[in-house]
């Protein structure tokens, strides 16, 4: 098994130590958090796979906690809640992994909960990288398809010839064609 860090931010000690016992005896490496500024500080320096939060953390509302580390990309939260409201899903419905575990807590559900988030995570997580890419690609390609424009109208090229251009005076200059392009349309705006 893989050594997956759980940070958890339980504001009872008491509690907090059980959960930690719990993760630790199933072979995770766990990281504790009294309180919401607590809970993101930690997340910020070793972006864990899992972040166990109780909803009546101090500080800071765990909702809003938990909205910054999911928004920063910091990790995905799990709630603690010992009576879930229909505001409680309401919030839920926003978060990456729609999972919670109900006080009192047993620990086959603790268990399942962070197993089906840990993978659903990582799933969102690689998705989440491929759209990236995709987006960045389709928006090289709109630049390198602007810039053939460019030269076609400026300098007469056929469509083809743009392009060879284009990649031509990239390879030249040790550059890639999307920045080439970049300043051909900087270039000719």
């Amino acid at each position: 098994m893989e050594l997956y860090r759980i940070v958890v931010a339980e504001s009872s000690e008491t509690y907090r130590n059980q959960v930690c016992k719990l993760l630790n005896q199933r072979g995770y490496k766990t990281y504790h958090a009294t309180d919401s500024a607590g809970a993101i500080r930690i997340s910020r320096s070793i972006y864990p796979d899992i972040v166990i939060m109780d909803v009546n953390l101090w500080g800071m509302k765990a909702y809003e906690a938990a909205r910054i580390i999911e928004e920063d990309k910091l990790s995905t939260v799990i709630f603690i809640i010992s009576n879930p409201t229909d505001t409680f899903y309401q919030k839920l419905r926003n978060m990456n992994v729609f999972a919670y575990i109900m006080k009192p807590m047993h620990a086959d559900q603790l268990y399942r909960t962070v197993e089906f988030s840990i993978m659903n995570a990582q799933k969102i997580k690689s998705l989440s990288n491929k759209i990236e890419k995709l987006e960045n690609t389709l928006e090289n390609r709109k630049k390198v398809d602007k810039a053939k424009g460019l030269l076609m109208e400026n300098l007469k090229f056929s469509e083809n010839e743009a392009y060879k251009w284009l990649r031509k005076k990239s390879m030249n200059t040790c550059i890639s064609i999307d920045k080439m392009a970049e300043k051909i349309i900087e270039k000719y705006r």
